[in-house]
């Protein structure tokens, strides 16, 4: 069903050269909200600096992760940039 969808953490980003001194990562629960609201078909985002508006750490290839409440239950979600998750489904 379209629109049983609630982000309830998202977070977006890289360890610039793998150094654990380099982290650039963002919160983009937001975004999210937004790209799953406004997708088509409903649920099914590509994740990249588009859709999760910036670039936290330019340069290198991004991880994403995120929580998202779907019929009632804490679903999660994990993926590298430019890959496309359909919050409908698995997690």
């Amino acid at each position: 069903m379209a629109g049983n969808l609630a982000v309830q953490f998202a977070v977006y980003g890289a360890l610039a050269n793998g150094s654990p001194d380099g982290t650039g990562a963002t919160g983009v629960s937001d975004a999210l909200q937004r790209a799953i609201n406004e997708s088509s078909p409903y649920g099914t985002v590509t994740i990249d600096n588009n859709t999760m508006r910036g670039d936290p750490c330019p340069g290198y290839t991004k991880h994403f992760g995120a929580i998202v409440v779907r019929d009632g239950k804490p679903r999660f979600f994990a993926c590298q940039e430019g890959q496309t998750i359909n919050f409908e489904m698995g997690g």
